[in-house]
């Protein structure tokens, strides 16, 4: 399974990806919509050269300078950034944290809830970076750390990092996002780039959001014994939403806590 690959993650990480999608698919198709069924569809449409240049910078940025462990259940770390510090430097400094699209892949899940949508239309595309940046800011700050560069790379490395973690925070996406890079944020205290205190409080931030997923499981396991109406997808839409705003709330207070260098 994809993500059993991420490293040490916990089994709260490993399945909550499957959250929406499941929502969407088990609500039932009797109910009337809160909005046009198409509307996702037309935001997908607006935001098609956003998505576009997110998949580029995907494809031609974060995946490229990674490799993977080939025995990640043994190794202390799994995704390696490429050693070369000339070539590693080109990534760093072509990172655009503008072309991600946190954003509007959340008004589009949205809209898509809110349409009591069953079936996604083949013609929605959108781009998902969770994974590849995680990989792409977790071998980078592996490198920072293990590989002989320049404080100079090694700065830009950890400024990049802190501009991706702010995205994340101020974009209100999914818990996952939230956590994960609040695991980025983590690893850069651990290695002493911002203030070690940060530390002890990513880990507090760690352990609410396990709470608020563990919440929000247990009531879908309740829903799923009945068939999803509309009302309840939306219900359950909106708890998840609050909980994603508080988390988003504590990662920005913390991340705008670290002294500017």
């Amino acid at each position: 399974m994809l993500l059993s690959r991420i490293v040490k993650m916990t089994p709260f990480f490993r399945s909550i990806i499957f959250l929406i999608p499941y929502l969407l698919l088990a609500c039932s198709s009797k109910n009337k919509p809160l909005i046009p069924p198409d509307t996702y569809l037309k935001l997908n449409n607006a935001h098609f050269e956003k998505h576009k240049l997110c998949q580029e910078q995907q494809k031609k940025i974060l995946i490229p300078p990674i490799s993977e462990s080939d025995n990640p259940d043994l190794d202390d770390e799994n995704y390696y950034f490429l050693r070369d510090e000339k070539k590693a430097l080109t990534y760093i400094e072509k990172i655009n944290i503008s072309h991600f699209t946190l954003k509007e892949n959340q008004l589009e899940y949205e809209a898509m809830i809110k349409g009591c949508v069953t079936n996604r239309d083949q013609k929605h595309t959108t781009c998902e970076t969770l994974l590849p940046a995680f990989k792409f800011f977790r071998g980078l700050i592996h490198g920072m750390n293990q590989y002989k560069w320049s404080k100079t790379t090694i700065n830009k490395g950890r400024d990049i990092t802190l501009s991706y973690i702010k995205y994340v925070a101020h974009s209100d996406s999914s818990i996952m996002d939230v956590l994960f890079a609040n695991d980025l944020l983590m690893r850069l205290s651990d290695r002493k780039y911002i203030p070690t205190h940060i530390r002890n409080l990513s880990i507090e931030l760690r352990k609410t959001g396990e709470v608020a997923f563990k919440d929000l499981k247990e009531k879908i396991a309740k829903m799923g014994k009945k068939e999803l109406t509309c009302a309840d997808a939306n219900e359950f839409y909106s708890e998840e939403r609050l909980k994603v705003r508080e988390l988003s709330k504590e990662l920005t207070r913390i991340v705008e806590s670290i002294p500017k260098t």
